[in-house]
């Protein structure tokens, strides 16, 4: 007996034209004809988060793919990401989901769990993906995603302020304290009027993640049940800034509570860890106000390990209760290898993540670059860490708020370690 009702309509999809013909059959609606074909076509829904401009280019893409599957039609629907993973995640109780949406890869472990998804082996087309694209997709050895697009971590500075003031730009090979010393020196070239070299890196948990996986380590456990390391090493991360602070060579806090936009594109700070795409975000305003921006290797105590993997900016995934699973995959499959498509949608998700998808997207000037950085620390991307677990986002959110107790001075980096843990731990065992 097939217990999983997701297992057994992967099944049916997978005995080829028997079980279209049986879908055929089953949707079929008045005496128009068999649904499926332009008198009576099937419609599927599909939803992503993104802003106008991403609304624009998509339905342009989806019009297209209606035009060249005339027995399809598309229902969209977005919003912006906190709105929509607010909806996504009251709709999972009711598995009231979209036939095709997107996926957050810090979700994609809690929608899969729930057995929300259709594994995608043999449904979606996934021959072409570029090499180590589709590591992060899997659960529980299932394909359950495909990455639309992908970056990495690296380390984004402003290439004119650096050159200006005689300070070695940042490159594979750098420490930990070569970083620091060029923030330093940088804030004291730059005279302290509102400007820094960089900014207090340590409030965020992929950057631990990053620090950890340099050593070998990672952040959370393989199977998401706990934290993958102990409150003495969030200690020295959370201390690793305190030096820095005390000299002033990092903005303080009371200044960076009031910033309305990044430290880097208002020209605040000179540089600063995140990943790679976010080029494209700070470098227009930088530019305005005359600079440029590069990217670099993030800095590591193992110069044979930067800690990199490749993490999907975002991925496509099919619902597991789905009743056309077979259309969304075509549409998945139209979205990553279609070169009008991909024409059509260009980098607004990334770059895209399909070899086709590289040979017919017209790069722009930050893509390149982007691009150009992800070739050089080929090498170094190592495979990625489990989907995180279901409490990511807030044990996220949770990461943030205690270290800011850290920066105000409300709590000593041992003090905040030890209620972040209380805290973590509460969040998974929740989960569990």
């Amino acid at each position: 007996m097939i217990r999983n009702p997701i297992r057994a309509r992967r099944r049916t999809l997978l005995t080829g034209a028997a079980a279209a013909a049986t879908l055929g059959a089953t949707a079929a609606c008045g005496d128009d004809g068999p649904a499926g074909t332009a008198d009576d076509p099937i419609t599927i829904s599909f939803e992503w988060w993104g802003d106008a401009v991403r609304a624009e280019i998509t339905q342009e893409a989806i019009d297209l793919f209606q035009e060249k599957n005339e027995g399809i039609k598309v229902k969209t629907n977005f919003a912006d990401f906190p709105v929509y993973w607010e909806g996504m995640t009251t709709r999972m109780a009711s598995q009231d989901l979209p036939d095709v949406f997107q996926m957050d890869y810090s979700r994609l472990l809690q929608f899969a769990d729930s057995s929300l998804l259709l594994p995608l082996d043999g449904v979606v087309e996934t021959s072409d993906y570029r090499e180590g694209y589709l590591d992060t997709c899997y659960v529980n050895d299932e394909l359950v995603a495909v990455p639309a697009a992908g970056n990495t971590l690296g380390l984004l500075y402003r290439t004119d302020l650096f050159e200006q003031h005689g300070i070695a730009a940042p490159a594979a090979g750098d420490t930990w304290e070569d970083y620091h010393a060029a923030m330093t020196a940088l804030t004291e070239k730059l005279g302290g009027d509102g400007e820094w070299g960089g900014g207090d890196y340590a409030g965020q948990y992929h950057f631990m993640e990053l620090w950890l996986r340099q050593q070998g380590g990672t952040f959370f456990a393989e199977d998401g049940s706990a934290l993958a390391f102990d409150q003495a090493q969030l200690t020295d991360w959370w201390s690793k800034c305190k030096p820095l602070h005390d000299s002033g060579a990092l903005p303080p806090i009371e200044t960076t509570i009031e910033w309305e936009v990044d430290g880097l594109a208002m020209g605040a700070i000179a540089s600063e860890i995140g990943w790679d795409n976010f080029l494209a975000w700070h470098a227009p305003g930088v530019e305005e106000l005359g600079g440029t921006v590069g990217l670099a290797a993030p800095p590591s105590d193992d110069p044979e390990n930067l800690g990199l993997y490749l993490k999907p900016s975002m991925q496509l995934v099919i619902s597991g209760t789905s009743e056309y699973s077979e259309q969304g995959a075509k549409l998945i499959d139209f979205f990553m290898t279609d070169p009008e498509a991909i024409a059509i949608l260009g980098t607004n998700r990334g770059i895209p993540a399909t070899n086709v998808g590289l040979e017919n997207v017209e790069l722009d000037p930050y893509s390149q670059a982007v691009l150009d950085y992800e070739t050089s620390v080929e090498q170094y991307l190592t495979s990625p860490p489990p989907a995180p677990p279901a409490a990511t986002g807030a044990i996220e959110v949770k990461f943030g708020e205690i270290y800011e107790q850290v920066r105000f001075g409300e709590m000593t980096p041992d003090e905040a370690a030890g209620q972040f843990f209380t805290e973590a731990e509460t969040l998974l065992a929740a989960e569990q």
